[in-house]
């Protein structure tokens, strides 16, 4: 939980700290550094509104990569006026709504994208995949960087803007049809113990399913019905405490 708390922290401070309502726009592991002590900084933000003054956007390997461990995206040209706007390119992470032409970039595209990493890290499966573990949770290790209702099919399916990653339809259909045990969804590495050196304590079941419950209100296909940063924050920072 390290990292997910850590992570959310930095992204609640982009968007709260500042005069302006600043959005990442590219919430993905590979921009999610880890120092030697295992804490994560955000990295990339502002990259994508560079890459839009040069004439070029993130795209193809960079949603899941690039130079230097996904800090230094692939790029290509910008897409024609009316195609997705620069920050939409996070491949299986990106909001549904960021989707739609035309878009304006918005802080709960944020919330999405880290709804669907908590996902993939707990567990253990990449944004198309609910059948096998996934080995797309790359974290780069780094030297540390100075209301309103949504129809039940939207909320587990794809919606008017854009398909819902796999991974999130799978663990809502789970939670919310009682198809299938937390010990089945959640990875075995987070439960397991006790720990070998190296490896993180293991979360106990009730925690697990905090956390996931706060990854189910990030990933809501509604925006208006998604948290703020903070709040996210500030539930995972209360989750085991």
């Amino acid at each position: 939980m390290k990292i997910a708390r850590g992570a959310a922290r930095g992204l609640a401070h982009l968007h709260e700290c500042s005069p302006r309502r600043f959005v990442h726009g590219e919430v993905k592991p590979s921009n999610i550094l880890l120092d030697a002590d295992f804490t994560p900084r955000v990295a990339d933000f502002g990259l994508a509104r560079l890459l839009a003054v040069a004439g070029c956007a993130p795209d193809g390997p960079s949603a899941g990569g690039g130079l230097l461990g996904g800090a230094i995206p692939y790029a290509k040209p910008v897409p024609a006026p009316g195609m997705a706007p620069v920050g939409a390119g996070a491949g299986g992470y990106s909001a549904p709504e960021a989707r739609a032409p035309g878009a304006k970039p918005a802080q709960k595209w944020d919330v999405f994208s880290f709804g669907v990493v908590l996902m993939e890290l707990l567990t253990g499966r990449g944004p198309g995949d609910h059948a096998s573990p996934s080995t797309s949770a790359s974290f780069s290790t780094a030297a540390p960087v100075s209301g309103s209702t949504v129809a039940a099919s939207d909320r587990s399916g794809s919606g008017e803007h854009g398909v819902v990653p796999e991974v999130v339809r799978w663990v809502r259909r789970g939670f919310e049809e009682e198809t299938r045990p937390v010990a089945e969804m959640v990875d075995p590495a987070l439960l397991r113990g006790p720990p070998s050196a190296g490896t993180p304590p293991a979360l106990p079941k009730k925690e697990v399913v905090a956390a996931f419950h706060v990854a189910l209100a990030c990933t809501e296909v509604d925006p208006e019905m998604r948290p703020r940063m903070k709040a996210v924050a500030d539930s995972l920072d209360k989750i085991g405490s």
